[in-house]
């Protein structure tokens, strides 16, 4: 004998469908989108076309290589002066944190300011330095959490 369908499992089935069918491998050329190149400590940009870049984000690369060089795993702090040292004010910078939770070393640190609806973004990572452009968030700040 037959099992009925049942149309909550239809329905369960179509929603998996139709959500998975959102989440193709097409390319954001394909959709009219142009996807953001990854800046490069050399200022080259890594994928994507050529983005124009803004004097702040040279001068964050500027002050960021020179610490990295000094302290491959530079602290919370000494990203924040960086900032300050490339012309952003203090209270505008927003670093991720240097510790993790359980008290470890975090690989990475991140920070980022606004300037004029953008965040210039840096990290810097086993004394390696990447910055780039950025649209800030809808909140205007450049970090998603509390990190100024």
């Amino acid at each position: 004998m037959p099992r009925p369908v049942h149309f909550a499992g239809v329905a369960a089935l179509a929603c998996l469908v139709l959500g998975l069918s959102g989440c193709s491998a097409a390319d954001p050329a394909a959709q009219g989108q142009q996807p953001a190149p990854a800046e490069s400590s050399s200022g080259e940009a890594q994928a994507g076309p050529a983005a124009s870049r803004i004097p702040e984000a040279d001068a964050v690369e500027t002050q960021l290589a020179a610490l990295a060089a000094q302290a491959p795993k530079p602290s919370r702090d000494a990203v924040r002066d960086a900032y300050a040292a490339a012309g952003f004010a203090p209270e505008s910078i927003e670093v991720s944190q240097d510790i993790t939770p359980t008290g470890l070393a975090v690989d990475s640190i991140v920070a980022g300011a606004p300037v004029a609806g953008e965040c210039v973004v840096g990290e810097v990572r086993s004394g390696a330095v990447t910055v780039t452009v950025v649209p800030a968030l809808a909140s205007g700040q450049c970090l998603i959490g509390d990190d100024r």
